[in-house]
């Protein structure tokens, strides 16, 4: 019997520290960079999250991911007395491309999540957890909790996999692009045949109206109702399609391709793909590398 193996969207490899600060407003941070991953979530209060790119206010149920190597520090408001829990770990996992620069707010799931992962580490590391910069997790010598750092993990991963879920990250795209071989509709796969023709070229739904003598409303609605999104945006969907290919099978670079796919700017044709792809292109020409 052929054994089923389980696939791992997301894989904690490692927790490289555990910290949860009760600040004052005399707090004075330091930019710092690390490679690991970095969770921060604010259980009471508020402060500042500061990056090379951006400053802006962190409150209470909220948190903030910093990528690898983001140079990152904390500032407090005035006032303020916040809590603050702050993860970091390391993951190679692609999914955890959603989570680049995004704040998101706690649920109640991420919230019982977020109080387990405290008591677990509690019970399983030596403390204290509020001395800035002290890195070192060491299990406690005395009765570490069984199966805490294990729990630990599955424990954030699972959390994880949940936020990428509500927001249906993953979820949507492939659900409602149908590629041309499971198009069944003739006149839809018409469509698909003339956009075909202009990956390379412009297109404008003037030029389909002309080639199949219908109107725009009544292409729109067949396509939309076959394949589950509009022809312009099936059409961006088959571009980054085949910027994919380019990518994997050429040696153009992205300004190359942008511009032989018709798109405004390199900076445009990366939003557009990691919007269908869910990376950016330099992380799919490093995730086929790998492959």
């Amino acid at each position: 019997m052929q054994k089923y193996r389980f696939a791992k969207n997301i894989d904690i490899e490692s927790l490289s520290s555990f910290h949860y600060f009760e600040f004052d407003d005399s707090f004075v941070d330091h930019f710092e960079s690390h490679e690991p991953w970095e969770l921060v979530y604010i259980d009471r209060g508020e402060c500042y999250i500061v990056t090379d790119r951006e400053r802006f206010l962190l409150s209470q149920g909220e948190m903030y991911f910093h990528k690898p190597y983001e140079r990152h520090k904390l500032e407090m408001s005035r006032g303020s007395y916040p809590n603050v829990l702050i993860l970091t770990f390391s993951t190679a996992s692609r999914a955890m491309c959603y989570f680049e620069g995004r704040k998101l707010q706690a649920s109640l799931s991420t919230k019982q999540h977020i109080a387990a992962i405290l008591h677990e580490a509690t019970h399983t590391f030596e403390e204290p957890f509020h001395v800035p910069y002290e890195v070192n997790l060491e299990l406690k010598r005395e009765n570490p909790l069984w199966g805490g750092e294990q729990s630990i993990l599955l424990r954030l991963e699972l959390m994880l996999i949940e936020l990428v879920r509500s927001n249906r990250y993953y979820a949507e795209s492939p659900r409602r692009f149908y590629g041309k071989e499971l198009v069944t509709d003739d006149f839809c796969l018409r469509v698909i045949a003339f956009m075909e023709q202009f990956l390379y070229e412009k297109f404008s739904m003037d030029d389909l109206c002309h080639e199949l003598s219908f109107s725009k409303s009544y292409i729109s609605k067949r396509f939309v109702s076959v394949c589950g999104v509009s022809v312009m945006e099936y059409f961006n969907m088959m571009k980054v399609g085949e910027g994919k290919r380019l990518i994997r099978e050429t040696e153009k670079n992205f300004q190359e391709i942008s511009d032989s796919l018709g798109f405004s700017s390199a900076h445009y044709f990366s939003t557009i793909f990691k919007k269908y792809v869910g990376m950016t292109p330099t992380q799919y020409k490093k995730s086929c590398k790998t492959d």
